[in-house]
């Protein structure tokens, strides 16, 4: 991938999934890759669903959540309504009021509800929220229930259904993009968060389920040949069996892949070395692995002070286009691992002056950190930080 804009790559790369209220319901994936489109395929399984499998808790794990406001009336329906997946995945919901937590909800007149993705949610300061409910749904039970059942379903890792490889989904693009640019989403965004489909590792092998609780309903004027899904309130068979599958009951997850949250990133220290002819770079943050072995890359980028990547020449000091640098290390499960927190530079990262093109003296920079696992199938981008702000000294 090509970075032509932090700000543009950000939009389209955090896993934030969001659900309009608008008569149609606009639902976001937001991730770094764009993988194949459509395939053909058969109806021949049983079992339906689309899931991240890298953003997947462990078998049997009990999840965190804290609620940072609304009555106890109000989350104690939350509670009750996210428990309902618990019938069918090998997880338990616990609530709790401090931390620490894993998911953390909260209330607010805004019109939309969304969700992090996932074991996302891990990497998020646990003084901000990973879970956003409108009050408004309160009002109206039945509407309550199908949104907090389906953010829910983010929570454990579940992703849109329309975004299935073997949909097949006739979009009308031009009507869908007129009507989103009221939203204020251009053509990029809209092909991003609803004309993206996902590779067909990410069915787990299974189909496209049109009555899951993870699709959103699609008017008929949004497709070429009248193609709609209403309104579904229900967790399906589908859904029931897919969450069986993905956290089972015997407690081993098939199709595992390698598993990293970067917890407590808190900066990236910036230290110019003339004598070294470069930057030096220590990122500060935490690391703990799951799931299978993997390697997992630890990078750094330059943009601009605009957002604009620097572009760079070499292949070396280069990261997806951008200027920058990386170290890799193969990891497997059950690993917690820190980086510049014991000592605050016992974890460098270096790029030389001659590697940072066309950016003079006491020119302002962003650096971002971010981390990558591959399995051996996928490069996957799964934490990038806040941009820091760096005047370049050479």
């Amino acid at each position: 991938m090509q970075f032509s804009s932090i700000k543009k790559w950000l939009a389209v790369s955090l896993l934030l999934i969001i659900t309009g209220t608008a008569n149609a319901q606009l639902c976001t994936t937001k991730e770094a890759t764009a993988w194949d489109s459509k395939a053909a395929g058969l109806d021949t399984t049983t079992s339906r669903g689309l899931a991240d499998n890298f953003f997947l808790w462990n078998v049997g794990q009990t999840i965190n959540v804290r609620f940072l406001n609304g009555t106890e009336e109000q989350q104690r329906a939350i509670i009750a309504l996210a428990k309902t997946w618990e019938q069918y995945a090998n997880v338990k919901f616990a609530w709790v009021t401090a931390e620490p937590s894993n998911v953390r909800v909260e209330f607010s007149n805004r019109e939309e509800n969304y969700s992090q993705l996932g074991t996302n949610s891990n990497m998020v300061p646990d003084n901000q929220h990973t879970l956003h409910l409108e009050y408004a749904l309160f009002n109206e039970p039945q509407r309550l229930q199908r949104t907090v059942v389906h953010e829910f379903g983010h929570v454990l890792g579940f992703m849109h259904e329309h975004s299935s490889p073997i949909s097949g989904i006739q979009w009308n693009k031009d009507t869908m993009y007129k009507v989103h640019a009221k939203y204020g989403w251009d053509q990029d965004m809209v092909d991003a968060q609803i004309f993206k489909v996902y590779g067909k590792r990410y069915t787990n092998g299974t189909t496209y389920d049109p009555k899951s609780i993870m699709h959103y309903p699609i008017p008929a004027w949004q497709t070429m040949n009248g193609y709609n899904v209403g309104w579904n309130t229900e967790i399906s068979e589908g859904d029931k069996q897919l969450a069986s599958m993905l956290y089972p009951a015997g407690g081993q997850r098939q199709n595992e892949v390698p598993r990293v949250n970067v917890l407590n990133y808190s900066t990236t220290l910036v230290k110019a070395d003339a004598a070294a002819g470069g930057i030096y770079l220590y990122p500060s943050f935490e690391v703990t692995t799951d799931g299978a072995t993997g390697d997992v890359f630890f990078a750094v980028l330059l943009f601009d002070k605009d957002g604009n990547g620097i572009r760079s020449t070499d292949e070396k000091y280069n990261v997806n286009g951008c200027v920058g640098t990386y170290k890799s290390f193969r990891i497997g499960p059950g690993k917690r691992l820190n980086a510049n927190k014991t000592a605050p530079d016992d974890f460098p990262l270096f790029i030389p002056f001659s590697n940072i093109p066309n950016v003079p003296a006491n020119a302002e920079i962003q650096i971002q950190f971010r981390t990558y696992v591959s399995d051996g199938e996928e490069l996957k981008s799964v934490y990038y930080s806040e941009p820091i702000a760096y005047r370049m000294t050479r």
